[in-house]
């Protein structure tokens, strides 16, 4: 277990120096290359030395005997074990060539891999006032830097595949002493199948990073207690916090959870209130010293340490406050899905269950992502027998997240995530459970294989959705293989080798996916709130041209259907017929095709 530790601070400590690196100096490829050749040999000594030492050799291997003749049979488990680790690794080689093409993903494109490239062109870290993402933490996010500045747009995706195979590794290492080894091969197979991951792992987001961090984060907590409160793992609990933070603000009700966990374990199991406070305030302490470079930066550039996450905090002019207000202010998540989806209160009430069954990619009204019905089956059986004190742990664990995340964020599966892994080992207990219940196996083995068919079938159907095979066979391009996947990639492939190299296009209702220009964009908001201002602050067509040469916007790069909506839902007949002349005389088209278009502002 230390190894994986020890792993992930390595790369959490690449990305800081990373970030130092494009804050005092300027990104250059020798020494981001050499940041990752220091990074990767730390990471391969770590990884060797324990097996280099004949001592710790053989301690393993006595560990394991005894381990693997503690539970079934040895030839039982020996087959078994080998079934276990050729479906895994069946699921990790189904996976990769969906990572192995070009990124087509939303939020790669918006900002996961476009803002690490646009730092590589100015050749520094930079504040963008018109990304409010720009301002979270992206611990994730510049380890993407490194494969970019060689431009190679793929391996990110890889990396991302990488924390979940991390992910799985930490939960077989925690599970195997508590379970043996086939229960704990399981849980790694559970972890990596389900459909949420097996999503997330093909593209270059930052969710299995956050994901991978916060599960160590967990672990460490539960090892803490579980060896008498020694102060290693509430330093590797610590920090894994604070790079799970660094990564992603989902993570914050981890932070919220475990100090209030450190503080409660350690007085109950102790009796000292005060000895207690104090290694809560370790905790806190540490987490404050690995995110204290993202707060100290966005208080340089915005003036809030917590921008955009709590927008109601005041941040510097220039910054647009449309972009404010992550958690705090605006409709209320449950009321949202009350307006958006005329839900009721019985539905709401059954979210729970529902985001375990309704579960659809992106379509935000069934939680934008996918779980496994069979979940609930195997959550119940971990409470058929007494369960042991770290079940019932992470059972409150996973209830108390969940319902700050219902009751403060637009309920994601992904945002979930944190739980996951929490789920995995409950459900392990229940697996266990089931097949040593006699009344409960035939149903157990039943739902056990529902359960992988339904993953299966799932990864299959990523398949037929991307049909990479066509690109990785060479039979087709990656300029073919993005104009079959991305609507708008036509228009910005014309845009990219038409417009002149100075222009500055605003992006408007078009989703914000800028990885792909070639020209500098400008985002003009997604809700419309910078275009309908400069409207209502304009008299006439020259005024409102003006509001977009004061940005040095040169073109308007649009998605008809969704601005035609917006002008039709927003401004009354005289505003309309001042855009209407805005359209007619200081824009020239230049192109229109697939419900995309793009305009040319005029010189005055």
């Amino acid at each position: 277990m230390d190894i994986i530790y020890k792993i992930s601070f390595i790369l959490g400590s690449l990305s800081v120096l990373i970030f130092l690196l494009g804050s005092f100096k300027t990104f250059s490829i020798p020494y981001i290359i050499f940041l990752t050749i220091l990074g990767l040999v730390a990471i391969f000594y770590v990884t060797l030395s324990p097996f280099l030492s004949r001592k710790s050799s053989q301690k393993c291997t006595k560990t394991e005997t005894f381990k693997s003749t503690s539970s079934t049979p040895l030839h039982n488990t020996n087959w078994q074990c080998l079934g276990l680790y050729l479906i895994l690794l069946t699921f990790i080689f189904a996976i990769l060539p969906l990572v192995l093409t070009p990124p087509t993903s939303r939020d790669e494109l918006i900002h996961h891999l476009a803002i690490p490239k646009l730092y590589l062109e100015k050749g520094k870290i930079f504040e963008i006032p018109f990304m409010s993402f720009s301002y979270f933490p992206m611990n994730i996010d510049l380890l993407y830097l490194i494969p970019l500045s060689l431009g190679n747009d793929i391996m990110p995706k890889i990396i991302h595949l990488i924390f979940a195979v991390l992910t799985g590794a930490a939960l077989y290492l925690y599970l195997f002493p508590l379970t043996g080894k086939k229960y704990a091969l399981l849980g790694f197979l559970l972890y990596f199948s389900t459909p949420l991951v097996v999503n997330l792992a093909r593209s270059a987001y930052t969710d299995l990073g956050m994901n991978f961090y916060s599960t160590l984060a967990l672990i460490g907590v539960l090892k803490w207690r579980q060896e008498g409160f020694k102060k290693k793992w509430l330093f590797y609990s610590a920090i894994s916090t604070g790079f799970a933070l660094s990564s992603k603000p989902s993570a914050i009700p981890v932070l919220i959870l475990f100090f209030f966990a450190v503080l409660y374990f350690y007085s109950k199991d102790t009796k000292r209130e005060a000895e207690a406070l104090k290694h809560g305030a370790i905790f806190l302490l540490i987490i404050f010293l690995i995110i204290s470079p993202w707060l100290i930066r966005n208080y340089l550039w915005a003036g809030n340490p917590l921008y955009p996450l709590y927008g109601w905090y005041k941040v510097h002019e220039g910054i647009e406050s449309s972009n404010t207000g992550y958690i705090s202010g605006g409709i209320y998540p449950l009321q949202k899905r009350h307006l958006l989806y005329n839900e009721g209160a019985i539905s709401i009430l059954l979210i729970p269950l529902r985001i375990f069954i309704e579960g659809e990619d992106d379509n935000p009204q069934h939680f934008d992502g996918v779980l496994n019905p069979c979940f609930l089956l195997f959550l119940i059986f971990a409470f058929l027998k007494r369960p042991k004190m770290e079940v019932k742990y992470l059972a409150i664990f996973s209830i108390i997240f969940f319902y700050i995340t219902f009751f403060t964020a637009h309920l994601a599966s992904r945002y979930l995530l944190p739980i996951i892994p929490a789920l995995i080992i409950i459900m392990i207990w229940g697996i266990k459970n089931g097949f040593e219940t006699r009344q409960f196996k035939t149903i157990t083995i039943i739902f056990s294989i529902l359960l992988f068919t339904f993953n299966i079938a799932y990864t299959i159907g990523l398949y037929q959705k991307d049909n990479p095979l066509p690109y990785l066979l060479g039979k087709e391009t990656r300029k073919e293989y993005l104009l079959r996947l991305l609507p708008d990639y036509p228009a910005i492939n014309f845009a990219n080798n038409s417009l002149p190299a100075v222009a500055k296009v605003m992006l408007i209702f078009t989703g914000d996916r800028g990885y792909y220009w070639e020209r500098e964009s400008y985002f003009g908001s997604r809700d419309g709130s910078l275009l309908a201002m400069f409207v209502e602050e304009s008299r006439n067509d020259d005024e409102l041209m003006e509001r977009f040469k004061a940005l040095g916007i040169t073109h308007l790069f649009i998605k008809n259907s969704l601005f035609l909506r917006f002008l039709q839902d927003n401004f009354k007949t005289e505003k309309l017929r001042l855009i209407n002349s805005f359209f007619r005389t200081k824009l020239s088209l230049l192109y229109n095709d697939n419900n995309y278009s793009i305009f040319r502002i005029k010189n005055p």
